[in-house]
Parts: C-alpha cells; sequence; structure tokens
C-alpha cells in the first residue's frame, strides 16, 4: 500500500498483495484486543494463527511501495518526488491525524462532558515526533524512503545483480538474523550476537531493507516452486505461532517476539508470499469483473488503512474487542471494519475537496478507479451495451 496505488496500468499480483495486505492489516488491529487477553482461549489461539501469517502485511506494503517507486523512472526525478509524490503521502497524513485528534476529544467528552483542550494541543504539537493514533507510525516509516527514494533509484539502477543479493544479504544478517538470535539466546549469550555502535550498519536498520527488496524481487524474474514457497509460508508460520504461544505462555503475557517485522521469521514469511503470489498470479488472466473489484479494492487501499484503526476504536467502545468473547464478534467486527472502511473511503472519493485530502488520489484518478462517479459510469455503460444487445425472443416471435 503506498498513495501511488492507483492510475495507469494495474499489475495483478501487486495488486492482489496490496488487497490482502490491507486486509489483513485490518484484522491485525480488529484482533489486537484478543491477544493481550483471556491468553490460551479458542479465540487467542486462532487470532493467534491467523496474526501470525498476516503479521507479513506490514513488510510486504513496504515491499510494494519499493517494487513500484524504485521500478519508476519519475523517481529519479527530485521535483516530481517533492510536487508530486510526497503531497500524496503527506496531505492524507496530516488530514487523518486532524480527523484523528478530533475524534478522540469527542469521544473523550461523550465519556466526560468536558472537551480536553491540553491533550488536543499536546498532540497536534508532538505531531512531527509521534503519531497522534497508533496506525499511522506507518507513514512516519514510509515518508523518509520517500524522501530518499530518488537516491535509492539511482543506486539501485547502478548496482550489478550480485551487489543487490549482497547488499541484502547484508541487510537480512545484520538488521534480522543477529538479533533475532540476540532476542532468542539465553541472557549470558546475548551480548555475542549484539555489534559494538562502532559498526555504523544503521543505514541498514528499518524498513529500508524491504524496500530494496521489494524492488529486487520486482525486477528478476526467476520462476520459483509454488509448492516450495507454500511450504515455506506454512512451516514459518507454524513456528511463529507456536513460538509466540510459548513466549505468552511462560512469560504470562502475550509475546511479540516471534511476530516484530525485523524477526528473521518475518522477513522469510514476507519474501515468501510475496513471490506465491507472483507466481500464481504473474500470467494469470483475470476476468473483467475479477479485475474491476481488485481495481476498486487497490485504489481504496491507502484511506482504508489510514481510516480503519478509529473504526476499531469506536465498536470497541459499544462491542467487547479486548478481549472478543467469540468468534463471531470477532469476525462480525472484522467484517463490518473492512466494509464501513470501504464505504466511507469511496463516499470520501466522490468529493473533489476530500477526495485528496482522504484518499491522497487525484478526483480525476478516483473517477477512474473507485468513487461513486465510476459506478454510476459503469453501471451506465453496461445498461446502455445490454440496450444495444439484440433481443432475439422479440426476433423469434417476429419470424
Amino acid at each position: 500500500m503506498h498513495p501511488d496505488s492507483s492510475g495507469g496500468s494495474h499489475i495483478a499480483y501487486i495488486d492482489v498483495l496490496r488487497v490482502l495486505s490491507m486486509i489483513s492489516v485490518v484484522f491485525l488491529h480488529t484482533a489486537a484486543g484478543s491477544l493481550r487477553g483471556n491468553l490460551g482461549s479458542p479465540v487467542w489461539h486462532a487470532s493467534n494463527v491467523l496474526t501470525s501469517i498476516m503479521s507479513s502485511s506490514v513488510p510486504i506494503f513496504f515491499m510494494i511501495s519499493g517494487a513500484m517507486l524504485l521500478n519508476s523512472e519519475k523517481t529519479l526525478s527530485i521535483g516530481f518526488t517533492f510536487k508530486k509524490r510526497l503531497p500524496k503521502a503527506l496531505m492524507p497524513l496530516l488530514s487523518w491525524s486532524l480527523i484523528a485528534v478530533f475524534y478522540f476529544a469527542a469521544m473523550g467528552y461523550i465519556m466526560t462532558a468536558e472537551v480536553n483542550w491540553a491533550d488536543m494541543v499536546s498532540k497536534l504539537r508532538h505531531i512531527t515526533s509521534q503519531p497522534v493514533t497508533v496506525h499511522l507510525w506507518f507513514m512516519y516509516a514510509l515518508i523518509p524512503l520517500y524522501i530518499l527514494s530518488p537516491v535509492l533509484k539511482k543506486m539501485t539502477d547502478a548496482l550489478s545483480k550480485d551487489l543487490m543479493r549482497y547488499l541484502l544479504l547484508v541487510w537480512v544478517v545484520f538488521s534480522s538474523v543477529l538479533p533475532t538470535l540476540s532476542a532468542l539466546a539465553p541472557a549470558r549469550f546475548q551480548s555475542f550476537f549484539i555489534l559494538d555502535p562502532s559498526y555504523n550498519l544503521n543505514f541498514l536498520n528499518g524498513y529500508l531493507g524491504y524496500f530494496i527488496m521489494g524492488y529486487f524481487l520486482f525486477k528478476y524474474e526467476k520462476p520459483v516452486s509454488k509448492r516450495l514457497l507454500a511450504g515455506i509460508i506454512i512451516s514459518d508460520s507454524v513456528i511463529i505461532s507456536l513460538g509466540t504461544w510459548y513466549k505468552t505462555n511462560t512469560s504470562g503475557q502475550y509475546s511479540e517476539l516471534f511476530k516484530g517485522y525485523s524477526r528473521v521469521f518475518m522477513v522469510i514469511l514476507s519474501i515468501a508470499i510475496f513471490l506465491l503470489i507472483k507466481e500464481v498470479f504473474r500470467n494469470r488472466r483475470l476476468s473483467d469483473r475479477a479485475s474491476e473489484i481488485l481495481g476498486v479494492l487497490s485504489s481504496a487501499s491507502f484511506g482504508i488503512y489510514l481510516l480503519h484503526n478509529l473504526l476499531v476504536n469506536l465498536l470497541s467502545r459499544k462491542i467487547m474487542l479486548g478481549p472478543a468473547p467469540s468468534f463471531i464478534i470477532l469476525f462480525g467486527c472484522f467484517f463490518a471494519v473492512l466494509f464501513l472502511s470501504l464505504l466511507c473511503i469511496i463516499i470520501a472519493a466522490s468529493f473533489k475537496p476530500a477526495c485528496y485530502l482522504l484518499t491522497g488520489l487525484t478526483f480525476k484518478n478516483a473517477c477512474e478507479s473507485m468513487n461513486i462517479q465510476y459506478f454510476i459510469k459503469k453501471f451506465v455503460k453496461a445498461h446502455a451495451k445490454a440496450s444495444k444487445a439484440p433481443n432475439f425472443d422479440t426476433k423469434n416471435r417476429a419470424g
């Protein structure tokens, strides 16, 4: 999911990855309360297994962004980056941050009959250093990659395939394997896997590696066995699920040690899912209806991401989600949040002043991909096509 997810030609497997990741993120936040309470219940175990797989959605979002941005010649233009691309991320971030501030103020007023002006001012004053609501952290990690994208594009264009592999290997070893071993090792051995700061490999930390990995997997076409990839995904998901259960069971509180985005388990899982979806959909021609649905969901994914957690918060005030008492409540709320988020974004994209601010799409792109005007045009076109079709029953009766 990145703001440039609409307009132009769509790549089927990228759209599928984007939509699946968007759906997964919505479930992650809907199930968050169920993972932190009623430990060991059937709902907890189901949430643990599903989120073990779905936690790969965030790394995959970064990989999609890297695949799209570093493959575009426009990325080399600093002017294009700052005039076109950054505003598509910054304006919706600021808009939804303001909406979140007023939303939480309104919820506070409903509960206490007072407006907490000090809290509102504090959130706005610290908006550059701290997201006003937790799920917006993703944008704070993505925007620096946008800023660096012209340099990264020039660098990746110049690197040979072998040097790209070397760079990614260094990232995996120093930013994933060693920290994972340090976290899992007994306390007396943990320092063995911690490097002195003088090694100065911090530039490879964060999500830069995923960003470049996405481009690498997108650019270099080499068929990979779908059975092998499926086996890796299943095995890795089992390890993450069992590891999370073990750590949670022994500590008495929910542990995300195995699900951390920089953990080697998550790196392997994210790469395997990216490649499997690519292999499945790379040469597959989708039906017109499937392509249309996929295009709508893909175009709406950025807005859905920015909105959905506010709806999760709103529902959790009315329905017990922390933890959810049953599968019906958990999955009912998940589908409700998903549907309402999509509906709200479609409506928002239908009003020109709100479209860009809330979705990152130009009104023209929204009219071509997912707003109410788009659906009206599709309906009118289908109706006109149907009316022009020959009526064989009438002809037969006339004959």
